[in-house]
């Protein structure tokens, strides 16, 4: 009987807590945004590939799973000559996290690979050089992590610069589901970041001669 009393006791507590508290947060829940088909114009948009190195052969990394469903969408980036930038990390050259994975194979002539130092990668200002001088308007941000280099660089570049940034929702990851639904729920809510940004999947990316 003292148990059966003991059980009730925490249980109402539980119902007066819950009760308690605004109905609002207890349903609220990171915004989830949906993806939508683009048809982009190949003349004025770059694929950012962000830090994808040789770290990500480690069955371990988070990012070990999106690479190969970066390099599948590879060919048709190429196929339509979409301007396509892949970051290293500058403190890790020298070592596997210096060099692209090696699945990619960037192509020299069409592909550049650069290493800005941070996890926003156009705080150095390379990046935007090389957009601009090539009138690209739209940015199309891949890479890992969602929560790192994917969250500071698509708000700087929407924000700060003033690009269009497409963000595909199979074209990033992170370590938890938290922070990648987080990250998302950042770039829906947060002023100059919302309006410039749209999202996609890889598969929904479409270009006039693909």
């Amino acid at each position: 009987m003292r148990r059966l009393t003991t059980q009730a006791a925490v249980a109402f507590v539980a119902i007066a807590i819950c009760a308690a508290i605004p109905s609002e947060l207890v349903q609220a829940q990171p915004n989830r945004p949906e993806p939508e088909a683009l048809t982009l114009d190949p003349a004025t948009t770059a694929l950012l590939i962000l830090d994808l190195s040789g770290r990500c052969d480690e069955p371990n990394q988070p990012c070990n799973g999106l690479v190969p469903v970066i390099s599948r969408a590879l060919p048709k980036f190429r196929a339509s000559k979409v301007l396509t930038i892949y970051t290293i990390s500058l403190s890790g050259v020298g070592t596997p996290q210096g060099d692209v994975w090696a699945g990619f194979s960037p192509r020299p002539a069409s592909e550049f690979v650069t290493a800005p130092d941070g996890s926003d990668k156009f705080a150095v200002g390379e990046i935007d050089r090389m957009l601009r001088e090539r009138g690209i308007t739209t940015v199309i941000v891949t890479g890992a992590s969602a929560n790192n280099a994917v969250l500071y660089t698509v708000s700087s570049g929407a924000r700060n610069y003033g690009y269009e940034i497409v963000v595909p929702l199979d074209g990033t990851v992170a370590a938890s589901d938290y922070e990648y639904d987080y990250t998302m729920h950042q770039f829906t809510v947060t002023s100059g970041v919302r309006e410039r940004t749209r999202f996609t999947t890889l598969d929904m990316i479409r270009f006039g001669n693909w």
